[in-house]
């Protein structure tokens, strides 16, 4: 279903985040693309099931935060069906990717799609954010977090920082509020200790809304009382 869109896709890619893609990534983004619409007749993945939606909303969407990616450990927080880490994996075949989400059928999902894809030194662990970031295994380990569609940013900040290392970035993925999100962070920002390094803004096509990238850098070492147990940072924001 999503094959006789990839010629079509490669351009997108090309032109919008000027990287190329090989035959061998397009393959697996196929690959990836069927099993999402298979999967999703038997549980809720996704509300995008049109093949080209899927490109450009899911895929190409993913795919913005490229540039921005550093290190060899990348975790994605939150990251339901794969977006944006399996695309990014699928990228970058060296580094080493975490995926993390509170549904252990989602974690399913995804072990079918890094069999079937051939996917290396890629982790699915099935937990809340804020459990992930209080165990000390993953705290400060990594050096690029991701996540897209999970939480305000203030919510998000208490997730990312603990389990980023100094010096490390969190590449949220956001729509077009991104700027009011950043001002709602300022606390946030100051307790766990990072900066918003830059917002990037995209226009992925006339059917896709306004995305941005909030580009945040660890400054110091987040302190041990966050995140706060399951639930509270949702509830009451720093």
């Amino acid at each position: 279903m999503i094959a006789e869109h990839l010629s079509a896709f490669r351009d997108l890619v090309s032109t919008i985040i000027e990287i190329k893609l090989s035959d061998t990534q397009l393959e697996q983004f196929s690959l990836y693309g069927d099993l999402l619409v298979e999967w999703n007749e038997k549980m809720n993945l996704t509300s995008i099931t049109d093949p080209q939606e899927i490109i450009v909303k899911h895929f190409l969407d993913s795919l913005t935060l490229t540039p921005w990616v550093q290190g060899d450990k990348v975790v994605d927080i939150g990251t339901g069906a794969g977006f944006p880490g399996v695309p990014l994996k699928i990228f970058y075949n060296d580094k080493s990717f975490t995926l993390v989400d509170s549904l252990a059928k989602r974690l399913d999902f995804l072990q079918a799609v890094i069999m079937k894809l051939n996917l290396d030194c890629v982790t699915t662990i099935h937990t809340r954010a804020e459990d992930f970031g209080r165990n000390p295994q993953y705290r400060g380990q990594f050096d690029t977090v991701v996540s897209r569609a999970v939480a305000r940013l203030p919510v998000l900040l208490e997730y990312a920082l603990p389990v980023l290392n100094a010096g490390g970035v969190f590449l949220a993925a956001k729509g077009s509020q991104a700027e009011d999100e950043v001002k709602e962070s300022a606390n946030a920002l100051e307790v766990l200790g990072a900066q918003v390094i830059d917002i990037k803004k995209f226009n992925l096509g006339e059917e896709a809304e306004h995305r941005s990238i909030i580009i945040i850098k660890k400054i110091k070492e987040t302190p041990r009382q966050y995140p706060r147990k399951a639930g509270t940072p949702a509830k009451n924001p720093l």
